[in-house]
């Protein structure tokens, strides 16, 4: 028998079955292409409205104040410093809020010598802090010139540079503008932050075991090493300091922290009505880390709450980067910011008479 012979393909059936295989993959594809580039730009748009933003890095959108007046305290908000506060602009709310605030803040650090001028108070204690040293704006004047001038003589009088601490709630109006055209310069930028006692007094996370907290009267020598090692107020203004602090008459505690039976953290809590005011925050820098102020400041909203306090408040400096972390992590809530107006030392004037 003869063998089978093979199939052959004429030249016009392969041109057709590749046109079969192929034109219609050519005609699609455009189509699909399109497709995906359509389904992945609305993917890029949509998604992030769609999927859940978390906690820690969104805002909430009802970030005002709560009932009483201060500032809910429901999570971090997606700026890199949360605590940041604004100069100008507060709503009503926080305008009250922030008078309340400097009213309970200016009892809690009684200057060692006060003069009244309209509704402005002229602070002085013998170098000790920039409060204690500076203008209260709380009120008008009647004659913005002759007011600034009085502060120029009253501070020139106890050797210290005339200093405003500006708020958005100084008065009056002008007074950014005097200050301005004066050569006042704008130093220390500070911001007043509120937190609930229930949210504090809690310890948190103890990385210490030997860690242990005791409350004060009136600070002994072990709390003033720590805070001198730390502060200026009790280190090179410990005098003035000393003095103001002997002149309050709210109640007042002093918090120690030690560390295997070494000091190590100190902080002083002021206590006025519904407000703890915390201050004199310090930690030795070989401690930091290890909890000993998250301790403090629980230790201080213990003694408050006993008090009857509801709240806190503390001041933060823009620059104290590792305190105002600590801050935002126990929950406290910016209110306003402030700073210190300082003008320039006035040329002293001549006692001596004419040559004749």
């Amino acid at each position: 028998m003869r063998p089978l012979a093979r199939a052959r393909l004429s030249t016009p059936a392969v041109v057709f079955l590749l046109a079969g295989v192929f034109l219609p993959v050519m005609v699609f594809l455009p189509a699909v292409v399109f497709l995906l580039a359509v389904v992945f730009l609305l993917a890029v748009v949509f998604l992030p409205v769609m999927v859940p933003v978390s906690a820690e890095s969104s805002m909430f959108a009802d970030s005002g104040s709560g009932a009483d007046g201060v500032p809910d305290d429901r999570g971090m908000t997606g700026v890199a410093d949360p605590l940041v506060a604004p100069r100008a602009g507060l709503t009503a709310a926080d305008m009250a809020l922030a008078r309340e605030l400097e009213v309970v803040a200016h009892r809690a650090w009684p200057p060692l010598r006060v003069t009244e001028l309209g509704g402005w108070t002229l602070r002085a204690s013998a170098g000790a802090s920039r409060r204690g040293n500076s203008v209260w704006a709380h009120g008008d004047v009647p004659d913005l010139p002759a007011a600034l001038a009085a502060v120029a003589d009253f501070y020139t009088a106890v050797g210290l540079p005339p200093t405003f601490q500006q708020t958005p709630v100084s008065r009056p109006g002008g007074l950014t503008g005097a200050l301005d055209a004066a050569g006042f310069d704008d130093t220390g930028p500070t911001d007043v932050c509120t937190a609930r006692l229930a949210g504090l007094a809690g310890p948190g996370t103890i990385r210490s075991p030997s860690l242990r907290v005791v409350c004060a009267s009136v600070p002994d020598e072990a709390w003033l090493t720590v805070a001198g090692r730390v502060l200026a107020t009790f280190d090179t203004q410990r005098a003035g300091t000393l003095a103001v602090l002997a002149t309050l008459r709210l109640p007042t505690t002093y918090v120690t922290a030690s560390m295997d039976g070494v000091p190590v953290a100190v902080g002083r809590g002021v206590a006025d009505g519904r407000w703890l005011g915390i201050y004199s925050m310090a930690t030795l820098p070989a401690a930091r880390g290890q909890g000993a102020a998250r301790r403090v400041v629980a230790a201080l909203a213990s003694w408050a709450s006993q008090q009857g306090a509801t709240h806190a408040y503390l001041q933060v400096e823009e620059v104290s980067t590792v305190a105002r972390r600590l801050y935002a992590e126990l929950g406290f809530r910016p209110v306003y910011r402030y700073s210190y107006r300082r003008g320039p030392l006035p040329v002293a004037r001549s006692s001596t008479g004419g040559t004749g």
